[in-house]
């Protein structure tokens, strides 16, 4: 069984969450969320012993993840439905494991 994990300090929630994901030996995937946040952990079980492919070749609006997440998730900001992406990814062996940054400031015109 394979396995990769992702975690997201999503920002201004303050709502850590930890992404563990496993492909089993029929190439189903399945997704286990850790964190406070009640939006996330909720959509848990539309995660299991899911086809893997549904959501990482296709365009956004086609993806699974994303579809999964936008009926679960109230902000469209939040960065979860792209780390969940990126951590399948790197299960799949479709993206080399790597650290990714988001940084946002505001900028004051003096």
């Amino acid at each position: 069984m394979k396995k990769a994990k992702g975690i997201v300090e999503p920002g201004a929630c303050g709502l850590k969450v930890v992404i563990e994901a496993e492909l089993d030996d029929q190439k189903r995937l399945n997704l286990d969320f850790h964190s406070a946040c009640e939006l996330v952990t909720g959509m848990q079980d539309e995660f299991k012993n899911v086809n893997w492919k549904k959501g990482i070749f296709s365009k956004m609006l086609d993806s699974y993840i994303y579809k999964v997440c936008s009926e679960h998730l109230t902000h469209p900001d939040c960065p979860v439905p792209s780390a969940i992406l990126k951590t399948v990814q790197v299960l799949v062996g479709a993206a080399v494991e790597q650290e990714v940054t988001m940084k946002i400031v505001k900028v004051t015109e003096e």
